[in-house]
């Protein structure tokens, strides 16, 4: 497709509160009216039919939806995932046309080419806990995934040696293909579990599964002003997939703890400052830690009690464009409780002069 992508749900037609039955609903609609076989030699048609196959496969997955729901395209951009070059290339993805089309017509596949049962890993997901100062700075954190990683013996085929061959029953593709009118209806091959290859001999290694559960240890580099809640993708790092399938991606979900005395509001920061009554009546320069040092606040002359003052560019940055949010600082004005002598008639000689 050229130019901008659309909205995946304006693509199919749904709200973005939209649950999956709805999805399934509005991709099987589209997927039947815009199908290559259905629509041969429509080169509009295919593209609409590619298009509306992208949006589902990203939708269907609530990882994947909630990521694109945070950062739109730019956020599932890199992850295996960037659209079909071609026509084939949708029915490699056994999920959306086993779930919808599958199921919608009562057969194993739809359209009659080849399908191999090589199925995607599982996504993890994983927390790391901050303070606001690593979220402010940005840090390197390593964390210790338990997974399924690929058997070095067999490298993921299940096969020793990695020796597979052609499966003779279906010559490779997987499929037990059936026309039946505008529609070629595959089966999965029992022979080979619908993967195309057949092993010599099961490996003794993982005993024939392809994977093996690993523990390992991931350095993460945390962006700098992430807050709690925000999820990091990295592609590729989550459960090996099987027969041969691409692994699953992991999702770091953040969690940044309460500070001492600044509270968080997206990029901006809050803070109480107490004053004393005289600096908030003549003005003052007081100064404050903030996260990046020492800043100097100006209260102004005639401060009231709860007055805010915003010091610019001293709140939290950006993760994507580095921007800092302000600091608010929340003015307390002190009344002091007990006044020496001296004091008392000096506050009674002052209300003399401001009640003239």
């Amino acid at each position: 497709m050229s130019g901008a992508k659309r909205d995946y749900y304006e693509v199919l037609g749904v709200e973005r509160t939209a649950g999956a039955d709805e999805l399934k609903q509005a991709f099987r609609k589209l997927a039947v009216q815009f199908h290559p076989d259905r629509n041969p030699g429509d080169k509009a048609a295919e593209e609409k039919f590619k298009e509306a196959s992208e949006a589902y496969k990203v939708l269907s997955d609530p990882e994947q939806r909630r990521v694109y729901d945070a950062y739109g395209h730019r956020g599932v951009e890199g992850s295996g995932f960037s659209g079909f070059s071609n026509v084939e290339d949708i029915f490699n993805f056994s999920d959306i046309f086993g779930s919808v089309l599958g199921d919608l017509f009562g057969f194993g596949s739809f359209g009659g080419r080849g399908r191999s049962s090589a199925a995607r890993g599982s996504n993890l997901k994983a927390g790391i806990r901050l303070t606001l100062e690593d979220a402010f700075r940005g840090t390197k954190r390593e964390i210790k995934l338990r997974r399924r990683d690929p058997c070095p013996d067999c490298k993921g085929t299940g096969a020793e040696g990695g020796n597979v061959a052609t499966c003779p029953d279906c010559r490779g593709t997987g499929q037990s293909v059936t026309a039946t009118g505008f529609l070629r209806i595959s089966v999965p091959c029992r022979r080979c579990g619908a993967t195309g290859r057949v092993a010599q001999r099961r490996c003794g290694h993982c005993r024939g599964e392809g994977s093996l559960a690993v523990e390992k240890s991931l350095p993460i580099a945390v962006p700098a002003g992430v807050d709690s809640g925000d999820t990091l993708r990295i592609a590729g790092e989550g459960e090996a997939g099987q027969r041969g399938g691409p692994p699953g991606d992991l999702f770091v979900v953040f969690e940044v703890e309460p500070h001492p005395f600044l509270k968080r509001e997206g990029p901006d920061l809050h803070m109480d400052l107490p004053v004393a009554f005289t600096q908030a009546i003549l003005g003052a320069d007081v100064e404050v830690e903030s996260l990046d040092g020492k800043v100097t606040v100006e209260i102004p002359a005639g401060t009231q009690p709860g007055q805010t003052v915003l010091v610019k560019k001293r709140g939290m940055p950006d993760p994507e464009s580095g921007r800092r949010g302000g600091l608010h600082v929340h003015v307390r004005v002190l009344i002091p409780k007990d006044l020496s002598r001296e004091q008392r008639k000096a506050v009674a000689e002052l209300e003399k002069l401001m009640s003239k």
